[in-house]
């Protein structure tokens, strides 16, 4: 019996790209078997590279090879940090939580790279717009029903919950963008409203600001919107971001009045608080990360760092958080894995926006890295599973769904 190669990577393919929408709804709220789908689409993704692997390879463009080995890098840096730094009675809490993100991450590359082989063959949209609106309903369920007044999903926190909406919304949003119909302007407004009062329920006042602003990016880079109707589409856009303001109007004045009060404290010294412990994190991260530029083990920086308070009382916020991170994704990197945890970051972050813009504009592409940059400014988002999973997929998926060239078969060359 004769086995038809192209057929059976087509079916591996179409499996796969089930198994990643499955573990696009149920990874983000903490079910397990989200993340089992996400290793089992890993596993398939690897057969179907496999099979046939000339010509995986050859139908691949070249910026997403690129992007596949950018992650596959930073997953090797995580794990290699690990097999080299951690002593052997080393018992921090974020060696195994790195050894996990690494290994996402090495297995991210390659489904990443499989499903950049092949053209999408059937639609996807109606799907994602039915997991986005799961999500983010589940955020009400959440505020509402359980009485969680920082909803966090399945994440246990609440911040990595708004960076999760935040990126599944924004690549629901350039989805309505794309849609062929007169009232797709008053449906992305809705959703838009949804999305916004969703995180707004987070109360993470990075995606609260962040959002608005990248959703209003998204806008005036879209090509279908002509510049005469620009201005009023935003003043649109305008009018229930303020009604938003109004209704969430105690949860924003809480949360700015916090800030505030964070601000005036770090201004006497008092890091211990959220925004000042940010501040005393990146100060003292890129100390110890400048002394340590080969890296260093968790154990030593917790060390350093207690040392730089113990010269320094305004730095005490810092030591709250030595074992874990210190919220700053750059910082974090520099701090612990030293120069390499920089530089596998940074690439990720530069072949993201090498492919976001070449041969087109891939406007979710684009909006999805610059939420991670943007976010990584005060939080580290690589070190959550549930975050990792989701973008990963939220950024295949804006891959496959992206206004790019015809791929180039290199055989006819």
């Amino acid at each position: 019996m004769i086995i038809n190669i192209s057929r059976v990577r087509s079916i591996l393919y179409t499996t796969t790209i089930i198994c990643c929408l499955l573990a696009l709804v149920l990874a983000p709220l903490g079910i397990s078997i989200g993340r089992k789908i996400f290793y089992w689409s890993f596993y398939i993704s690897l057969a179907g590279l496999l099979i046939n692997i000339n010509k995986s390879f050859y139908e691949i463009k070249k910026e997403d090879i690129i992007i596949s080995i950018s992650i596959l890098l930073f997953g090797l840096v995580n794990i290699l940090w690990v097999f080299i730094y951690k002593p052997i009675d080393g018992n921090s809490p974020i060696y195994p939580i790195l050894i996990r993100i690494g290994k996402i991450l090495v297995m991210s590359s390659f489904l990443y790279l499989f499903l950049s082989s092949e053209k999408l063959k059937f639609n996807i949209k109606n799907y994602i717009l039915l997991i986005s609106v799961i999500i983010n309903l589940y955020v009400f369920y959440e505020h509402f029903s359980l009485g969680i007044r920082r909803a966090e999903l399945g994440t246990e926190r609440a911040t990595i919950a708004a960076y999760i909406i935040s990126i599944i919304s924004s690549l629901t949003l350039s989805i309505i963008f794309k849609l062929k119909i007169s009232f797709k302007p008053y449906i992305a407004l809705c959703y838009f409203i949804f999305s916004l009062s969703a995180i707004t329920l987070t109360q993470t006042r990075a995606a609260i600001i962040t959002f608005p602003l990248l959703s209003l990016l998204m806008i005036i880079m879209d090509k279908d919107i002509s510049k005469k109707n620009l201005a009023k589409t935003l003043c649109i856009c305008l009018i229930p971001l303020i009604g938003l303001c109004f209704l969430f109007k105690s949860t924003l004045e809480s949360r700015y009045n916090e800030m505030k009060n964070d601000i005036f404290l770090y201004q006497q010294s008092n890091s211990n608080s959220s925004i000042g412990a940010r501040f005393a994190m990146v100060i003292s991260g890129l100390k110890t990360g400048h002394d340590n530029i080969y890296g260093q083990s968790a154990e030593n920086r917790t060390k350093e760092i207690n040392q730089l308070i113990t010269n320094d009382g305004s730095l005490f916020g810092a030591g709250i958080y030595t074992n874990v991170h210190l919220h700053n994704e750059i910082v974090d990197n520099l701090s612990i894995k030293g120069i390499f945890g920089v530089i596998s970051l940074l690439l990720i972050y530069m072949s993201l926006l090498y492919s976001s813009l070449r041969n087109g504009m891939n406007i979710s592409t684009f909006i999805i890295t610059l939420s991670i940059i943007i976010y990584g400014l005060s939080d580290v988002l690589f070190f959550s599973k549930e975050f990792t999973f989701t973008f990963i997929l939220c950024l295949i998926i804006s891959n496959l769904l992206g206004n790019k060239k015809p791929k180039i078969n290199y055989n006819e060359k």
